[in-house]
Parts: structure tokens; C-alpha cells; sequence
């Protein structure tokens, strides 16, 4: 993007001012310079005549035939000359030459002799002459051709700084129309303009980007209904399976018939989790619910979800541990969410902590902020896992199995619900190995409204 506001441009209006007083300023101002030039160009050009030839007929001088034809030849220039010998004025062309102001010596010519020095003074009108001295017939042309050149100027000013701008802008309308958002509008010295390209590069940069947007929306709706299709054809077509294995009798000994439930109940549970996965994540990606706060313990919440999970953990002899379980840790959250992104974190430890490996479960304060973290002693996460571990749908090839794998909307939702609450969380590996995931809460504005849970 290139539009950008010029500190030079000047607002319409002013530029519309200075034009109207260009057309009337420039056109006068021409004409009066040309007259002026015209006026003092002529007796320039006169008495240089007469200069030359008074000096080139010196021999003439005497002549009064010579003397009046020449007076008189001058006058129509308004140039006088007195010829003087020795000193006493002989001749005059004119009656007084020095009457007003009119006239003053230019130049003098002298040719001197033998015993005398005859010598000519040259005078010339020094006035500007009056207005009917002047060319009026070439005035108004003289006018006219510097109002055309002043409208002329006018014209490409007003095509470079208006039209030009405008024109690129309905082109960018056009190409934005057809599909291309990636417009570049030239500058403009009128402010109004330049207002308007910058507004226009600023919309198509957020259309740009809006679209992009909605792109990667659809990608990821695409994949998202894909994924979750899959999810959950799989469990119904083992469930399906078991189901039809009972109506034909397959389960004919005790041990199948519970074996078959067992796997019934596995798989059903299986759809349970992936339909609350898929309604928390359509409450916070698309319906955008607030969060229900209220002023609670985490370490109450962790203590009593570690409580039941303890079952779970003891049957694979895994050791799970709460660490610092006396100090409170008081946030302002929803109870339900909260609940939701502790439970899946815990439940994931367990299930990739292997039999005889332990999960360590800490939550401190911090100032301003509640830190919680769970470790486990299981196989760790890849590195290239990493960076993509909370992006929705991701599931390590570690995961993929019947056992562990899910719909990879469970950290993905996790950290959905921290974000909402002003909060976040980071995935890593321990230095011994396994797993370590650590988030934080806003601390909590009253903790002495703590509820325990």
C-alpha cells in the first residue's frame, strides 16, 4: 500500500482561491509587463538612431536643409538634438528642448577641427508614453494568450493532482471489483484527495485481509467437519459392530458378553467426550460466550480433580501428586470451563504416562497472576509436535491410535477457554523427559470470596 496523506496538501478550497487569483492576477500582470517593455523599448531604439546618424552625417551639421529634414525625421521619435560650435548653441530642433521633464541629454557627439569643436547634444523622452503610444491592438491578444497559458497551467495542475488520483481510483474500484485487492493509488497535493486514496488503500488492505481471513475459515471448517466426521464414524461402527455381534449371538459366554459391553461403554464414552469437545468449541470460537466468572480456588479445583482421577492413576500404578496443596491460589473464573481445561490436561497426562510413571500437579502464586503446571513421566512430545500441539484438529502421529487418539480439540479448547479469561498456556518437555504443560490466570480481585469447590 503506497496512498499516504501529503504534509504539503492544501484543502480545495485553498487551491480553488489561488486558482481564481491566478486567472485574474497573471493575465494583468503579463500585459501591463508587455506594454511597460514596449513603451521603454521604443525611444531605446530611437536615440540609438539618432546617435548613429547624427554621428555618421558630422559633416551635414552645417546644412540647414540637412538640419530640418533630420529635426524633423527625430520628432516623430520624440528625440531632440542642439547643435553647438565652439561652446554658442547654433541650432535647436525644437522650440525649448528642456521644457518639463521630458527630455535629458542621452548622449553628445563631438567632431572637433582646427580651431573650433562642434558638438551635438542628444535628448530623448524618458516618460512612458501614453496609453495611445502603446500597440493597443496587441493588448488584447497579448491578454487573452496569458489568460490561455494561466488556464492551460490550471488544467494540468488540476489533471495531475484530481483527475489522475480520481481516475486511479475508479480503475482500483474496477480491479477490486474483478477480484484483485492488491491496488496502488498515486499521491495528491489536494487534501481531499489524498483523504480519499489513503480511506480507499485502507479498505481494500482490510478487504484483503478479511478475505484472507475467511479463506483460512473455510479451510479449516473443511477440515474441521472432515476430522470430526471421521471421529465419529469410528466409535459408531464399533459400537454398531458389538451391537450387531449381540444380536447374533456371538456373546455367548459370559466373558464375551462383558468383554462386548465393556467395549460398548468404551466407545460410547468416546462420543460423549467428542460431542462436549464439539460444543465447547463452537461456544468459544463461534458463539464467542463470555465467561461466567466467579471468585474460586484453583487449588480446591485441582485437589478435587486430581481425587477422582485417583482411581485411574492407581489402576496403571501411576503416582499422582499435588504439589503445595495448602496455599490458595484464588482466581475469578467460570467453574465449568475452568473444570473442563484442568480435567482434559490431567486426563492426558494419565493416559501417555506409562505404567509406574508418576504426574506432578503444581499451582502457585505469581505477582498478579495464578501459575499452575502438570508434568507427567511419559514419552514427551515430539519437537516438530510442538509448535502446532493447540492448533485445532492437530494430533501427533504419537496420538493417532485407539486408544489416545481423539478429535484434537481438547488443548486446542483448553487453551481457547485460558485465552477468554486473560490468561494462557505453553507446552514443553521436562529435562528428565515426559511432558510439561504451564498456564496462568489473572490472580483473583477477591480472594476473600474464595468458594471452595
Amino acid at each position: 500500500m503506497t496512498g499516504r496523506n501529503d504534509p504539503r496538501a492544501l484543502p480545495i478550497r485553498r487551491w480553488l482561491a489561488l486558482a481564481l487569483f491566478t486567472v485574474f492576477v497573471v493575465p494583468l500582470c503579463v500585459t501591463a509587463v508587455f506594454a511597460v517593455a514596449w513603451v521603454r523599448q521604443e525611444p531605446h531604439d530611437a536615440r540609438a538612431d539618432a546617435v548613429q546618424l547624427l554621428r555618421e552625417d558630422a559633416q551635414q551639421w552645417n546644412d540647414p536643409v540637412w538640419r530640418t529634414e533630420t529635426a524633423a525625421e527625430l520628432a516623430r521619435d520624440d528625440v531632440a538634438f542642439v547643435l553647438t560650435d565652439d561652446g554658442q548653441e547654433i541650432y535647436r530642433s525644437t522650440a525649448d528642448p528642456f521644457a518639463g521633464n521630458r527630455l535629458r541629454v542621452v548622449e553628445k557627439v563631438v567632431v572637433a577641427g582646427a580651431e573650433t569643436e562642434t558638438a551635438v547634444f542628444v535628448y530623448a523622452n524618458e516618460r512612458i508614453g501614453p496609453p495611445e503610444e502603446v500597440p493597443v491592438r496587441f493588448l488584447p491578444f497579448v491578454g487573452l494568450a496569458a489568460l490561455a497559458l494561466t488556464l492551460g497551467g490550471i488544467a494540468w495542475f488540476l489533471r495531475r493532482t484530481v483527475i489522475n488520483p480520481l481516475s486511479a481510483t475508479s480503475a482500483a474500484a474496477r480491479q477490486i471489483a474483478a477480484g484483485d485487492l492488491d491496488v496502488q493509488l498515486p499521491t495528491s497535493r489536494v487534501r481531499e484527495v489524498a483523504e480519499v486514496n489513503t480511506a480507499f488503500e485502507l479498505m481494500s488492505a482490510e478487504l484483503r485481509s478479511s478475505l484472507q481471513h475467511q479463506t483460512e475459515l473455510e479451510q479449516e471448517r473443511r477440515l474441521f467437519i472432515g476430522a470430526i466426521v471421521h471421529d465419529l464414524r469410528t466409535p459408531l461402527f464399533s459400537l454398531r459392530g458389538y451391537l450387531e455381534g449381540f444380536e447374533k449371538g456371538l456373546a455367548d459366554t459370559p466373558e464375551k458378553r462383558a468383554r462386548y459391553i465393556a467395549v460398548a461403554q468404551e466407545k460410547a464414552d468416546a462420543l460423549e467426550r467428542l460431542i462436549s469437545d464439539l460444543f465447547d468449541f463452537t461456544r468459544l470460537e463461534y458463539l464467542e460466550q463470555p465467561p461466567n466468572r466467579e471468585p474460586l480456588d484453583l487449588r480446591l479445583l485441582l485437589g478435587r480433580l486430581a481425587e477422582s482421577l485417583r482411581p485411574q492413576a492407581e489402576a496403571k500404578g501411576v503416582i499422582l501428586t499435588l504439589k503445595d496443596a495448602s496455599k490458595p491460589c484464588a482466581v475469578d473464573a467460570d467453574s465449568h470451563l475452568l473444570t473442563r481445561v484442568m480435567e482434559n490436561l490431567l486426563d492426558n497426562a494419565l493416559r501417555h504416562t506409562p505404567n509406574g510413571g508418576s504426574v506432578n500437579v503444581e499451582c502457585h502464586v505469581e505477582p498478579g497472576r495464578v501459575a499452575f503446571s502438570i508434568a507427567d513421566t511419559g514419552p514427551g512430545i515430539p519437537e516438530l509436535d510442538l509448535p502446532h500441539l493447540f492448533t485445532p484438529l492437530f494430533r501427533g502421529e504419537t496420538s493417532r491410535n485407539r486408544r489416545t487418539g481423539g478429535a484434537g480439540l481438547g488443548l486446542t479448547i483448553a487453551r481457547r477457554i485460558l485465552l477468554a479469561h486473560g490468561g494462557d498456556i505453553t507446552a514443553g518437555n521436562g529435562p528428565g523427559g515426559g511432558a510439561v504443560f504451564i498456564g496462568w490466570l489473572p490472580a483473583g480481585a477477591h480472594p476473600d470470596r474464595r468458594r471452595t469447590l
